[in-house]
């Protein structure tokens, strides 16, 4: 199958799931309010920030390496199971500090909730290096289909807490990961791995955890710094902005690891430079499009408790710009092993981020998303540093 076709049936199938998301974080807005909606989106942050910070980076080294022929999909398997049974211990620490006055149900469905995705994550990524990618797109969609089904149920049971967001996660990801277990024990091979060890995939890892961990980590900062300053309805706003900006880079997401195979097959930063650029022009016009519109439309439509959120939305969509090219720009590096050139960008990103909320700690919904799009931009510019001289060539 073609490289065109194969995004093609990712945008298709991947992006079911992603619609489905949204349908279920736009039904709890519409039925039960900004507050129980951004309660929803803080866990779904959560739970993404342990899981990456458990996963180690594994998934995309054990992918790289297995790739390359320097490790048999076999031995990558066991990689992937151990490391989902040390996410246990991390997410009870993680659910201890965060949520130990909740009571241990709490903290029990939060821990399994992210041991399911960490386990599901390792799996994927190993359905990719052998499998169709129509089976890779199914895997990574059916969690997101099954949240939307879980939310159904909420809504018609009148639920709405965190136990029960956290006990759907865990239930959709499981599902998940007990699927690409059946589908992986048929793939993987049989042999003798090369001699590629803890330190090597320790090495590659640990650039993909960081850059993981850092970027889902922001995103979980600044909603604790619009919920501390601002209180729950606005909380519920930025979410619901933060949300919609998405949506124009799913598709990056659906793309990335099919690029990040495509570019290490055929090495070359040209591609990877018209992608970003094309990406970033046409997030700038969008925000342009969505600020024109924020006089007329300020509520996105959902009525005066999510006033504001139109012009919240286009400020992010100005930094949505740098952040798609950022990430296109990124799946570059790792396919040509320079996944350290992420970190320093998140690193940059979190350096403006903190310079924000030291000086604006009460800064408004507005000023916080223009803080957010500037640091976004921040981490793109370190992208351009490096390409002076090397491999990955940036014209922005």
């Amino acid at each position: 199958m073609s490289l065109r076709r194969q995004l093609l049936v990712a945008f298709a199938l991947q992006g079911a799931g992603a619609a489905a998301v949204m349908l279920a974080t736009v039904l709890l807005a519409a039925q039960l309010g900004p507050e129980v909606q951004g309660g929803f989106s803080r866990v779904k942050a959560e739970v993404e920030f342990v899981s990456a910070f458990a996963m180690f980076g594994l998934p995309q080294a054990l992918f790289f390496y297995v790739k390359s022929g320097a490790l048999t999909a076999r031995v990558a398997l066991r990689w992937a199971l151990g490391c989902g049974l040390l996410a246990l211990p991390v997410a009870a620490v993680y659910a201890g500090w965060r949520h130990g006055d909740e009571g241990v149900g709490t903290m029990a469905l939060l821990s399994m909730a992210v041991v399911a995705m960490v386990v599901h994550g390792q799996l994927r990524a190993l359905l990719l290096v052998r499998e169709s990618t129509v089976w890779f797109n199914v895997i990574t969609a059916l969690p997101q289909v099954l949240v939307l089904l879980g939310v159904l149920l909420v809504l018609r049971r009148g639920l709405g807490d965190a136990n029960a967001w956290f006990a759907l996660f865990a239930c959709s990801g499981a599902v998940a990961a007990a699927t690409s277990w059946t589908r992986l024990r048929a793939v993987v091979e049989q042999g003798v791995s090369p001699r590629i060890g803890w330190r090597e995939l320790g090495h590659y890892g640990l650039a993909a955890w960081l850059t993981a961990a850092l970027s889902t980590a922001a995103v979980l900062l600044v909603q604790q710094w619009v919920e501390a300053g601002q209180g729950a309805v606005a909380l519920g706003r930025f979410t619901m902005a933060m949300m919609l900006v998405q949506v124009p880079l799913t598709p990056l997401g659906y793309a990335a690891p099919l690029l990040l195979r495509r570019w290490m097959e055929l090495p070359g930063a040209r591609a990877a430079n018209r992608v970003a650029v094309a990406v970033n022009g046409l997030l700038l016009l969008a925000a342009l499009l969505v600020g024109t519109l924020s006089g007329a439309w300020p509520d996105l439509g959902l009525g005066p408790a999510y006033a504001g959120a139109t012009a919240a939305l286009a400020v992010l969509l100005a930094g949505a710009a740098a952040e798609a090219a950022s990430r296109v720009l990124t799946v570059q590096a790792s396919a040509t092993g320079l996944p350290w050139i992420a970190v320093r960008a998140e690193a940059t990103r979190w350096g403006v981020l903190a310079v924000g909320w030291l000086a604006l700690p009460e800064a408004t919904l507005l000023g916080v998303c223009v803080i957010w799009s500037v640091a976004a931009w921040a981490a793109a510019l370190v992208f351009v540093w490096h390409a002076r001289g090397r491999s990955i060539k940036v014209v922005m």
